[in-house]
Parts: structure tokens; sequence; C-alpha cells
């Protein structure tokens, strides 16, 4: 499992994704976001150490926008493709390292 590389370009694509019996955590990201200049090295250096969990960091300009999603970074947690967990921003710089682990290690077990 781990970070996927792969591009999200249609509905199917995201279907697809979420069918695996694995925990996807995807981050969506906008390359103009000063948040998620930060996020996503946080995302990618936890996402690391639980491969169990399919990790993706998605480009809101190159993804279909999708309906959960309102600003940027927000993160979305599925397990067995039902969505379990939203997260708009991490929040404070100084929580957000336990906040992403924390969030990884649930769905992680």
């Amino acid at each position: 499992m781990g970070l996927a590389t792969a591009t999200i370009a249609n509905a199917e694509d995201y279907q697809r994704v979420l069918s695996t019996p694995h925990p996807v955590f995807l981050l969506f990201v906008s390359a103009h976001c000063p948040a998620c200049t930060e996020a996503v090295p946080l995302f990618e250096k936890v996402a690391a150490r639980y491969p169990i969990v399919v990790s993706m960091v998605l480009d809101c300009a190159q993804t279909p926008r999708h309906p959960e999603v309102t600003g940027t970074p927000t993160g979305l947690v599925y397990v067995n493709g039902e969505l379990k967990e939203k997260l708009q921003g991490f929040g404070p710089l100084e929580d957000q390292a336990q906040l992403v682990e924390d969030t990884f290690a649930r769905y992680a077990s």
C-alpha cells in the first residue's frame, strides 16, 4: 500500500481507489496554499510509517472536484469506500504532527 502516485482523473478513478479493503487517506492540496506547503511533507512522513493505509496527495488543480473538499488542505479518510473522517486543515502548527499521527494510527489497526 503506502503512498500512491496515481492521478485521479474522474469519478471511476475515485471508486477504484476506494474499493480497496485497506483504509484510504486522501490529502487534497493546492500549489498556491501556504498551509499545504507544511501539510504535504508531514503527511508523507507519517504515511510512510503506515503502509497498510493507502495514502495519496492530490493536487486540486489536477483532480476532479470532490464534494467534501471546500478548501485546502483537506484530508479525507475512507474505510470500505465510506467516508469516516474529514480534516479541514491540520490545525495549529504545534499540534499538526500529533493530529496526523493519531489519524493514521486510528485507521491502521
